[in-house]
């Protein structure tokens, strides 16, 4: 190693317990080999210098998962083969692809999920899978653990975290596990800003309440149990579901926390539901098979909501006094009810459209799976519709390859970006 940038103690942030013992001081030196292949390949230049070490670290972290059997990654490649018949996002498995091993490209897949989540987030750009440096150093990051598989330690520590004689049997228990599984392990980057931002958010709508350290807390509980995360939109109550193996004494109870997690709505939301589906209803009696109708006026839309919808005045008129612009799309959701599609309206393919610009679409339509224009009902019908065709991302190997990143890959970047299922 040229220098040692990280430390024992630095290592322990994503660990559980506070001592380091001689597995941690093993993976630690793996963590600064990571640091140095990053900064020969000069991938490190794209990133602050914390940055670097995060995504050093949590390199390492992958691998330590895999030597020690922790379940933890196996459990997302497993689910993810569930759903899509492959192991994982983006890239071609080779025949050398071992489950149960550390893999040339679960290494490029999180790489592209740390520099998503460091570099992409803060500079609001979708990072491409293809990128060459990203490659160049998960290539060299992979021979590394080739080079340290025969010698590289378990962690008895971790392991012990999901082994039969470990009881979880009070909610204490439970939540300890919770809490560090959301806020610290390795896989999720960005759940502590979550909680950041919610917290501030609070106290801006409650300024006489930023001493009330008991809100801090219901409200840190709260996240680790229905905030969702990058990997496909599960809580992390849900992803210790499948962590925990199911012959361990208290998987019933943790199976009980996720369907709690996975299906809790807000109860703001829950209450205006049945007026939602009313609306989404007389939405696709008029529509006909159609998903939206593009209007260029407020005038436009009250005269549509009123007359065609035939919906009463305190129905649509929240909705209006939102209409500033002089193009824009009307469609319903059945969980939503009546919704305005603004932003991107140029990139929807659709012969019924007179804003669609094809340019802007090739372009600019990415923007639909990254950022939320629309439900997640309509935005699944605009693509299985070919409606949103156009979308890509840059490619160094063809414009084919570019738009087969997005589109074969849709619902798992809109389940990332978007955090909706």
């Amino acid at each position: 190693m040229k220098n040692t940038k990280i430390f024992p103690k630095d290592w322990l942030q994503l660990h559980p317990y506070k001592q380091s013992g001689p597995t941690d001081l093993y993976y630690t030196r793996i963590a600064n080999q990571i640091h140095d292949i990053m900064l020969h390949t000069d991938l490190a230049n794209s990133f602050d210098k914390e940055d670097v070490i995060q995504i050093s670290m949590r390199m390492a972290a992958y691998f330590e998962d895999v030597i020690s059997g922790l379940n933890i990654w196996h459990s997302f490649i497993t689910e993810y083969k569930k759903q899509t018949g492959n192991y994982l996002p983006f890239y071609t498995i080779s025949d050398h692809y071992y489950d149960d091993e550390a893999n040339l490209e679960d290494v490029r897949f999180l790489l592209w999920h740390y520099t998503q989540q460091y570099h992409g987030a803060k500079k609001g750009t979708f990072v491409n899978p293809d990128n060459p440096t990203n490659e160049e150093t998960g290539r060299l990051i992979y021979q590394l653990f080739c080079q340290e598989w025969t010698t590289a330690p378990e962690n008895s520590k971790m392991q012990a975290l999901f082994a039969p004689e470990t009881s979880y049997e009070t909610p204490e228990d439970y939540e300890i596990l919770l809490h560090w599984f959301h806020y610290d392990s390795y896989l999720f980057t960005d759940t502590k800003y979550n909680l950041s931002e919610t917290i501030k958010e609070f106290w801006r709508q409650n300024p006489g309440n930023k001493e009330n350290t008991e809100v801090i807390m219901t409200i840190h509980n709260s996240l680790a149990h229905i905030d969702r995360t990058a990997f496909l939109a599960y809580t992390s109550p849900k992803w210790l579901s499948l962590i925990l193996p199911e012959t361990h004494p208290n998987h019933t109870f943790f199976a009980e926390q996720a369907e709690q997690s996975e299906n809790f709505i807000d109860p703001a939301i829950k209450e205006r539901e049945e007026s939602n589906k009313d609306a989404y209803n007389k939405f696709t009696e008029v529509a006909n098979g159609k998903l939206l109708f593009y209007m260029k006026s407020k005038q436009e839309f009250i005269d549509f909501a009123s007359q065609q919808l035939k919906l009463e005045e305190n129905e649509y008129t929240p909705l209006a006094n939102c209409i500033e612009f002089d193009k824009f799309a009307v469609y319903a959701s059945p969980r939503e009810g009546l919704q305005l599609v603004v932003d991107g309206i140029e990139y929807i393919k659709d012969e019924q459209n007179p804003f669609y610009n094809e340019k802007k679409a090739s372009e600019q339509a990415l923007a639909f799976f990254i950022v939320k224009h629309c439900s997640m009902d309509l935005l699944k019908a605009l693509e299985e519709r070919g409606m949103l065709a156009d979308a890509q991302t840059k490619s160094l190997y063809s414009p084919e390859r570019g738009k087969d990143i997005i589109h074969r890959n849709w619902e798992f970047l809109a389940k990332y970006f978007i955090r909706e299922i």
